[in-house]
């Protein structure tokens, strides 16, 4: 029998996300098939593998924007949904899936792909790079004197869940513009991401939901969870932050300071936070947060010259970058790139490159978090001039640490 791939139909996508949530050996409820099909998924982005006429391996993406270095925003293919069955590992059905998600991504003119590894061994093969970290925090509040804080003008308030979802959006928006990383958020996808009834929620309660204010205008909120920490001790309580995002230093600082100074609680995790968040300077004893790092999205360029035409760069320079790629050959090339902090102009060339990479360097130092000079000391980038490496960092750096809150 031969390996097909190919769009699925919409009657099929019970058995398709059913064959996903298997290979993350996990089961799925009815009603949670429907709401992802509802809420998130675009069918019409959604790949199915079938040896004859069995389901073998599932992949697809969703479509989103992500904010670059300078604030533009460029079409996204969030890849996702990846899985092969267990009784037909090693026979392409992996990378036939990446090509077709890739190749529709291309139609689309989403120059960047962006997504979330469960592996980290797996997605450099396809031409991905870890451009950003992602911390796992955990602090007994206790523990969690401030001994720096911005004066704080405004007020933290707790809201109900459809008041949170009319305020959350706009916050997402306006943080969004001060760091790369950042994806769109759907109305669709505020509701599949905050969906909280029981059955998905485990041991934890209900979210409960604070937005800090100041002059009415909303610029940060908080979501977390709370579930009991010790079985013999009823009031003794863990906190689980899901998210806190704010676009100014005050709402950032009042909102780690309440879910810091909520009672009866003795542990708080929060997974996923920024690299450089100042909460660590805020601390009067830092040491007391666990960071935990881990890697964070990860990048593919699939259009060299529109991805890097869409960014602005740290200094005024001229470079001459050669990008391999075996995976996906149409983004491989020589590429002469002219720019700086007012924008840039990228287009394929004949000029001898100053630097070789793959693809996968590309995408991990595409949104300024990662030096290409790490990478060059790890035996994956060949100079050809003198300094190129150097210059290249100046260029790419990005005001700030690369991040991406949204998981998908």
């Amino acid at each position: 029998m031969s390996i097909v791939h190919r769009p699925i139909a919409y009657e099929e996508f019970p058995e398709w996300r059913v064959l996903v949530r298997r290979a993350f050996n996990d089961h799925i409820h009815p009603d949670d098939i429907a709401r992802l099909r509802d809420e998130r998924a675009e069918i019409d982005r959604l790949i199915g593998v079938f040896d004859d006429k069995k389901l073998v391996g599932t992949g697809g993406a969703d479509s989103h924007v992500m904010t670059v270095p300078g604030g533009a925003e460029l079409p996204t293919a969030g890849v996702a949904y990846m899985s092969t069955a267990a009784t037909h590992r090693r026979r392409g059905v992996l990378t036939g899936t990446m090509a077709k998600v890739l190749e529709q991504a291309r139609e689309r003119e989403e120059p960047l792909a962006a997504l979330w590894a469960s592996e980290s061994a797996i997605y450099g093969r396809f031409g991905f790079g870890q451009a950003t970290i992602a911390e796992n925090w955990e602090i007994d509040p206790s523990k969690s004197t401030f001994a720096h804080m911005p004066q704080v003008p405004g007020r933290v308030r707790f809201v109900e869940h459809d008041e949170a979802l009319k305020l959350m959006p706009g916050v997402w928006e306006r943080a969004s513009k001060l760091r790369a990383g950042f994806l769109d958020r759907s109305e669709r996808r505020w509701k599949y991401f905050f969906f909280d009834e029981e059955r998905v929620r485990g041991d934890w309660s209900g979210m409960f939901h604070v937005v800090y204010e100041d002059a009415g205008e909303p610029q940060g909120y908080a979501t977390y969870r709370l579930k009991q920490d010790d079985p013999e001790l009823d009031d003794v309580q863990a906190m689980q932050v899901i998210e806190c995002v704010s676009y100014t230093d005050e709402a950032h600082a009042a909102l780690w300071r309440l879910l810091f100074d909520v009672d009866l609680v003795v542990n708080v995790e929060a997974e996923g936070q920024p690299p450089d968040d100042p909460i660590w300077w805020m601390l009067a004893d830092p040491r007391k947060l666990q960071r935990t790092p881990a890697d964070g999205i990860w990048v593919r360029v699939i259009d060299p010259v529109k991805a890097l035409s869409g960014r602005t760069y740290g200094t005024e320079d001229r470079l001459v970058i050669e990008v391999a790629d075996e995976f996906w050959p149409d983004s491989a090339g020589v590429f002469e790139l002219e720019g700086g902090p007012d924008g840039a102009v990228c287009k394929s060339s004949t000029a001898t490159p100053d630097i070789s990479v793959s693809a996968s360097e590309l995408g991990a130092t595409y949104l300024g978090g990662v030096r290409l000079q790490e990478l060059a000391r790890a035996g994956r980038v060949a100079e050809h001039t003198d300094g190129a490496v150097t210059r290249f960092d100046w260029m790419f750096v990005a005001e700030r640490a690369p991040w991406c809150g949204h998981h998908f």
